[in-house]
């Protein structure tokens, strides 16, 4: 079963996660829906969103703790977490999409790094892809649910390192260790907390770690930058690692990750900007 968006409006999306049937927030869901209200209200379930942060589900019928899904060419284990996330940003498949043509043709079986690599999406694109990745996440339910997802796809024997570990702390740690990656995957929250306390916040740390990421890619060959945070549009996030690198930010391709509908308009969710050598 694969994951669908039937329809989205009022600040709600309406989603097939596989064969169940839910209703999540789309702050960005401005206008109205096209589905009848009965029909959004035919749902498996429902997600309430906390004023404090996170939320819960309200189900309408019992359903399982997880199950498999597709989506853009690859499998996942969906799961509805308190948070609302279901396992993958279906947004990101044009991104996937272009990884599997921009990997072979710019750095084949080099190193990729993949930062805040949740449930592995991007990394399993770019070990379809052939190149060699390493998988970091703060979390370690997260990244063995990455592992999951590899096995899933038939990928858990390819060459994919899974490191549990601040981002900025494993850095470093590349650095002195001299290592050297080719291709460069990083999709940073708005705000996070590591597994021992560590803070981020993208406006403060974003152009600190593209720095560091300097030192461990001082030559890529291939720049993945995506976010959903207000104001990190493409144009910005592409002048930000084109400064840092080297790049001509207008060599970018840039703008907004968006899901494809079956009724209705399709829905934005976030930016991303990225780059590939000739």
């Amino acid at each position: 079963m694969t994951y669908r968006l039937l329809d989205s409006g009022n600040g709600e999306k309406l989603e097939m996660v596989g064969p169940h049937k839910v209703c999540r927030q789309a702050a960005q869901a401005f206008w109205e829906p096209v589905l009848d209200e009965a029909q959004w209200k035919q749902l498996d379930a429902l997600h309430i969103r906390s004023k404090k942060g996170g939320g819960h589900w309200e189900f309408q019928r019992k359903l399982p703790e997880s199950w498999d899904m597709e989506w853009g060419g690859l499998r996942f284990k969906a799961k509805l977490t308190p948070f609302g996330h279901i396992g993958l940003f279906p947004e990101q498949m044009s991104n996937w999409e272009w990884l599997r043509t921009a990997i072979p043709a710019a750095i084949g079986t080099e190193k990729v790094l993949n930062l805040f690599a949740y449930t592995g999406g991007s990394t399993l694109a770019s070990s379809q892809a052939g190149a060699h990745v390493t998988h970091v996440d703060a979390s370690k339910g997260v990244v063995n649910w990455a592992r999951e997802n590899a096995a899933l796809n038939q990928l858990d024997q390819n060459p994919i390192r899974w490191i549990v570990d601040d981002v900025e702390k494993f850095i470093r740690r590349e650095i002195r260790r001299e290592s050297i990656y080719s291709g460069l995957i990083l999709d940073p929250p708005t705000y996070g907390r590591g597994a021992k306390g560590e803070t981020w916040k993208i406006e403060e740390d974003l152009l600190r770690l593209f720095k560091l990421l300097q030192e461990v890619a001082p030559e890529p060959k291939l720049i993945l930058v995506s976010c959903h945070t207000p104001g990190f549009t493409g144009q910005v996030l592409a002048q930000m690692a084109g400064q840092v690198f080297g790049i001509d930010p207008g060599q970018f391709e840039s703008g907004e990750m968006v899901t494809p509908t079956e009724q209705g308009l399709p829905l934005p969710s976030g930016f991303f900007a990225r780059w590939a050598h000739n």
